[in-house]
């Protein structure tokens, strides 16, 4: 008996915490009004300052968002997204983060003149003298990135695809500290400019 009373206040307590449900019908709403003019309705940026949010994680797009909305978050266009995300609510944006996730992705296209293959080197391999691990690792062999074990917390975005300069951009935020992130800060930190520029064309051309 006591068992089971311990496992119904925990189905409880799981019920108390879990996530409202997204509407994504509102979300694309949200996203045609106020997102669009940057990341495009179906989430395919083709402006490089702002990322691609087409298929990437629910949760990774929605704390992102609150950061932003919040402050925590000020590097690259958030000092220009925060004003337009200040009046949406914690459903907003759980909205229009589900509705992004379920876009379809457009492929991205690798400058071939822009070192691929040492893109592609430390993407599938890392660098092992400089002790670089594999971005594959964690972002997944296609860049798709890995959920949270089913959490709210997305521990690996989505990278496939993604804008190079964007890439770039916070890649260099991680090294300067304007980004924090124990693990990435650390591997930017070991990149030479090189090697950032040639991982970030080749994840441009991931899909």
């Amino acid at each position: 008996m006591k068992r089971l009373t311990l496992l119904a206040l925990a189905v409880a307590a799981g019920a108390v915490t879990a996530a409202p449900k997204a509407d994504v019908n509102k979300g694309k709403e949200i996203a045609t009004n106020i997102c669009a003019a940057c990341h495009a309705v179906d989430g395919n940026s083709g402006i490089a300052m702002y990322p691609k949010l087409s298929a990437q994680h629910t949760a990774y797009i929605y704390r992102q968002t609150a950061d932003i909305k919040d402050g925590k978050r000020t590097t690259g266009a958030a000092a220009s997204m925060r004003p337009m995300v200040m009046n949406l609510s914690e459903q907003d944006m759980r909205d229009v983060a589900a509705y992004y996730a379920k876009q379809q992705p457009k492929a991205g296209e690798a400058n071939p003149k822009e070192n691929p293959e040492l893109g592609a080197k430390i993407y599938r391999g890392g660098i092992a003298d400089k002790k670089i691990p594999a971005c594959m690792s964690c972002h997944g062999p296609s860049g798709a990135g890995i959920p949270g074990g089913g959490t709210d917390i997305v521990a690996y975005p989505r990278l496939g695809g993604q804008h190079k300069a964007y890439i770039v951009e916070q890649l260099n935020a991680y090294k300067s500290g304007q980004r924090t992130n124990t693990i990435m800060a650390d591997i930017a930190n070991r990149m030479s400019n090189d090697e950032v520029n040639a991982v970030a064309n080749f994840i441009q051309g991931l899909q």
